[in-house]
């Protein structure tokens, strides 16, 4: 019976390999089962099988323990990843890639070139084999297909909405209309997207440029997150670039890091052919392998199937109508007009900083869903005075401060601030302050 029983604490403990015929101690108390003290068994197995290694020995609670571990470290991946922060809107722009540098550039330059040959509307860039074959064009198309995979997929479904839009008026200026995938790999076509830079939109205008190209930058909107006006102020960039450089690839240098710093690159290392100028530190990496990342995502949009993108589901093309209004209006209150909602109103008009327009002399146009225009008008003809949003401009007197101001119309100093794009509480006479008695809602 004790044989037996010894044999059987054997087998439960997990153990494999012959037991050295040593005595056990066997005794019967409530604390054990079958009359085996279970921790004498297993300090017995554990100190012949460090002498020995006739057997490898498992504790009796490691299925389960083990089991319990697995399930634990599954609930922490998953928790790991739920918390992982979703690649930046500027991912593309800002990947990582090789060092080396090659001829690419040269035959991108041709290829870009043979295609302003063409008549505006025909201007398709048409990539040479050695350009799509090139290394560092396929390390691109690799990693974006690869480890970028989640974020370009995103990218090519949200490019569904815009790439109509910005590609007609690309024609309309005279421009390859590939070059909208820019757009891909500067922001992945969003019109939020920030980046480290503090450059901003679809586009990613720093703010200097965008107001050079007329794009309206104030407290109440930031037109860089326009997709069709910056897309416009884009195209006017580009061909100034272009003039200003006199080839393609030097324009395209300079959009993503600016003319300053590609001017300075010329004229530290004395030349103007970029192939050169790669060659030494003058320009980021990240400039040296834009355009590499634009053919990569060129290829990639143009053909997803073949990269395996097949199963995109692109979101429709943005439709809307314009509507004038003369007066801030708030967009719940656009909304109901248009009878659509403020998240549809937001969409369209990305522009806006604020749950409301802004005030203008000449009225404010804005879009709403199409086939909405009409219902809206009508509305708008109907809507009392006491609906549109009171705005005060306050000029800054002598001895004035901006607490003073504040108090004077029972408003926080903060949204003040806010409101008028304030870094500090600071004001001088003369100056003009937004101030809204009702409330202005912070942004978004």
């Amino acid at each position: 019976m004790m044989i037996f029983l010894i044999l059987l604490a054997w087998i439960l403990s997990g153990c494999v390999g012959a037991v050295p015929p040593q005595p056990l101690a066997v005794h019967y108390d409530e604390k054990t089962q079958h009359g085996i003290d279970m921790s004498l068994l297993r300090s017995f197995l554990e100190e012949h099988a460090e002498e020995e290694e006739l057997f490898t020995f498992y504790p009796l609670a490691e299925p389960e323990k083990k089991e319990i571990a697995q399930v634990e470290e599954k609930k922490e991946i998953q928790k790991g990843v739920a918390s992982l922060p979703e690649e930046p809107l500027t991912a593309l722009q800002e990947a990582p890639g090789p060092t080396a540098d090659d001829r690419l550039l040269d035959i991108w330059k041709k290829d870009i070139d043979r295609a302003m040959q063409n008549p505006p509307g025909q201007r398709k860039i048409e990539f040479s084999i050695p350009l799509v074959e090139n290394n560092r064009v396929r390390y691109f198309v690799n990693f974006f297909s690869g480890r970028l995979r989640g974020f370009f997929e995103r990218a090519l479904a949200r490019s569904g909405r815009y790439v109509p839009m910005m590609t007609t008026i690309l024609r309309e200026e005279g421009l390859p209309e590939d070059l909208v995938f820019l757009s891909l790999i500067e922001s992945g076509f969003s019109p939020y997207a920030y980046s480290k830079a503090k450059a901003m939109g679809p586009w990613q205008f720093i703010r200097g440029t965008g107001l050079r190209y007329g794009l309206k930058i104030n407290g109440w909107v930031d037109e860089r997150r326009d997709p069709i006006k910056s897309t416009r102020a884009a195209a006017a960039y580009l061909k100034d670039l272009h003039l200003q450089f006199g080839e393609w690839f030097l324009a395209a240098a300079a959009y993503n890091a600016g003319e300053r710093k590609v001017e300075k690159a010329i004229h530290r290392s004395r030349t103007n052919d970029f192939w050169h100028l790669s060659q030494k530190t003058h320009l980021k990496m990240e400039t040296r392998n834009y355009v590499p990342k634009f053919i990569a995502a060129t290829l990639i949009a143009s053909t997803p199937e073949k990269y395996g993108f097949g199963d995109v589901v692109y979101e429709p093309p943005i439709e809307y109508d314009e509507v004038s209004i003369k007066k801030p209006l708030r967009l719940q209150t656009i909304a109901d007009l248009a009878n659509t909602t403020v998240e549809a109103i937001r969409e369209l008009n990305p522009a806006l900083l604020r749950n409301s327009t802004p005030p203008s002399e000449n009225g404010f146009m804005l879009r709403v869903p199409a086939g909405r225009g009409e219902t809206f008008f009508q509305a708008y003809e109907l809507l009392p005075d006491s609906a549109t949003v009171k705005v005060i401009t306050h000029k800054v007197r002598k001895g004035e401060t901006l607490v003073a101001i504040a108090k004077k119309y029972r408003q926080p100093v903060s949204q003040v601030m806010e409101l008028n794009n304030l870094k500090s509480r600071r004001v001088q006479v003369g100056q003009e302050l937004i101030i809204m008695p009702d409330g202005a809602p912070k942004k978004r």
